[in-house]
């Protein structure tokens, strides 16, 4: 009796093991089958274009009836899908004909091209308010320490207004602060998407100034590379965000100008030692080159003055699906004229939205002479392949600097 009910214990747990065996890798296999199937797809009008290749994956006819200009094509193997007209339209995922997995949306364009530039240029940017880069301790007049916006104000906040006057540079803050010595001070801050007000207690410090123990910052600068330029004049650069060195955070800029470079000299990457670019900026009105009007994780982008003067050769924009692994060239400026290094296209991830969805490897002998690999200040430097520009680089691998990230141009196109 003892003997029958253990079986029958064991029995009921190998049952239960096996349906959550079945669950787990049920779940695992939706969200795999999730991962494959892109949120979004671009296409040019009149091409055709892949949705799926998998026979599990079927499309309901109801979007072509729907829309004229939407064609799905289903073999027994694939999906594909034409649109004859401009516009963005849903077409729907379903498993098995019936189930739906997801929403994709296809958006048809007139070709596009852009000239590649890979040409280095210097950065400046001023955020929007001032930057909260940390708080500190201030010794007051009465021997004590105080820690005034501890926990009032936090890394990565921007100061606004000080005592409802706007502020953009930090001598605006500091006069407005001294106004009132030892007083309570009151800031509107950005915190995120939040507007916040708050108050801090300022402390009359040893050397007699009034302080609110924080440190902030106005603006900063560095060396890219410009990535591509548009028949109207418009820039896209770097495939990544500018970032603040000390916070981490994407910095919410009020403005900022390009500038012509010189580099000076280049600093070859070792494995965990990435190289960079060294360079001299003249930040003089002759030297500004353009003006930055946004600033995202995909790069920045902005507007090129006399664009005329840029005698360049423009390229079809490829698409994320025209991208195979293998041969590709970087095209940057590293010994006085942009020119095409050769590299190798290691890995795709098509359903990338991010600035990380290909892993490049640099093969170019003279490039690896001349830098090692990747190095900081080449990040926006386009690539090409089969004769259309296709991403940029944006990231170095420092354990691996012949190794790193790239965007798909696409994505540096639609921020």
């Amino acid at each position: 009796m003892f003997v029958s009910k253990r079986k029958k214990i064991y029995r009921y747990g190998l049952v239960a093991f096996l349906i959550l065996d079945l669950v787990v890798l049920g779940i695992l296999a939706w969200n795999r089958l999730q991962s494959e199937i892109p949120d979004k797809i671009w296409t040019y009008v009149g091409r055709e274009e892949l949705l799926a290749n998998s026979s599990l994956i079927k499309y309901s006819k109801e979007e072509e009836k729907a829309v004229e200009a939407l064609h799905i094509n289903q073999t027994s193997d694939k999906t594909t899908v034409v649109l004859e007209g401009v516009g963005t339209y849903e077409v729907k995922a379903r498993l098995f004909g019936f189930l739906p997995v997801k929403e994709i949306q296809v958006q048809a364009m007139e070709p596009m091209e852009v000239a590649p530039s890979g040409e280095p240029v210097g950065i400046y940017v001023e955020t929007k308010g001032l930057l909260v880069l940390s708080t500190t301790s201030v010794e007051g007049q009465d021997g004590l320490i105080h820690e005034p916006a501890t926990n009032i104000v936090m890394t990565g906040d921007y100061i606004l207004k000080v005592e409802g006057e706007s502020v953009k540079t930090i001598q605006e803050f500091n006069q407005a602060v001294q106004k009132r010595k030892g007083e309570k001070i009151a800031l509107h801050i950005r915190r995120g998407k939040q507007n916040l007000d708050v108050a801090v207690h300022s402390v009359l410090a040893k050397d007699g100034s009034n302080k609110l123990g924080i440190w902030v910052r106005e603006d900063t600068q560095g060396i890219g590379t410009m990535t591509y330029i548009t028949k109207n004049g418009k820039f896209g650069a770097l495939g990544h965000g500018i970032t603040d060195a000390d916070t981490g955070t994407l910095m919410d800029l009020r403005g900022g100008e390009l500038y012509e470079t010189k580099i000076l000299d280049i600093i070859k990457g070792q494995k965990g030692a990435p190289g960079e670019l060294e360079g001299y900026i003249n930040m003089v009105a002759k030297e500004c080159i353009g003006k930055i009007e946004k600033n995202t994780p995909l790069g920045i982008f902005g507007t090129i003055f006399e664009p005329e003067k840029q005698q360049r050769r423009y390229y079809e924009v490829g698409l994320r699906q025209d991208i195979k692994t293998g041969k590709a060239w970087i095209y940057s400026n590293m010994e006085g004229t942009p020119r095409k290094y050769e590299i190798q296209i290691e890995k795709i991830n098509r359903t990338s939205k991010d600035n990380k969805g290909m892993v490049i490897r640099v093969t170019d002998t003279r490039l690896l002479e001349l830098t090692g690999g990747i190095v900081q200040g080449m990040s926006g430097s386009p690539i090409l392949q089969d004769d259309k520009i296709i991403g940029a680089v944006t990231h170095v691998f420092v354990e691996e600097p012949t190794k790193g990230y790239a965007v798909f141009m696409e994505n540096m196109l639609d921020p």
